[in-house]
This record gives structure tokens, sequence and C-alpha cells, in this order.
């Protein structure tokens, strides 16, 4: 199965963003899976976006403001559960957001 994603191919300006297919992640121990119903670009999306970050890998999925629930719950996880509902800011480092 697959989701949707907002990729970032290279450093670049907005216009570069591309909409495009990638594999569901699973979450990684202390981690949860969200499924995303909304998310936001703010302008440290797009100031990173332009010059780039050192720890992406290339194509980068971009969007850290997140609202959504959580669809499955990783290994090591407490005081949360499937059907959460959950807002957050990700971290700037990887994605790992489901949206189908």
């Amino acid at each position: 199965m697959n989701m949707k994603a907002l990729f970032l191919d290279k450093p670049g300006f907005p216009e570069q963003l591309r909409i495009g297919d990638t594999a569901i992640p699973e979450p990684m121990y202390g981690e949860v899976r969200v499924k995303v119903k909304a998310v936001g670009l703010n302008p440290v999306d797009y100031k990173l976006a332009r010059s780039g970050y050192s720890e992406w890998t290339y194509p980068f999925i971009l969007g850290l403001d997140v609202a959504g629930y959580i669809d499955v719950v990783g290994e090591g996880v407490t005081g949360f559960q499937v059907g959460d509902r959950v807002v957050y800011h990700g971290d700037l480092s990887k994605s790992i957001l489901f949206c189908p």
C-alpha cells in the first residue's frame, strides 16, 4: 500500500515541490504512526526547503505541523492508543506520516 506525500527532491523554491506516492512507513520503537487529516507548511518549512537541512535525504517529505489520529502504536509506547486524536510539530530530521 502507498500514501500520497509532498516531496522536495532537492533544496529549492516551493514551486519545485511535487505530490507523489511513497510506501506507508511503520513506526519504530517508541513511535506512533499518525493518519494525517491536515498538515501545514509554515515559514520554517519554506526556509529549510530553500537551503536544505543537513540530516535530510532526498526526496524529503515536507510538513511538520500535523493533525490526525493514531492508526498504529509502535513497541514501547505507553499513554497512547489507536484512535487517539493528535496534533504535533514533527521532527525536522524525519517524516513518519500516513495519509492515504
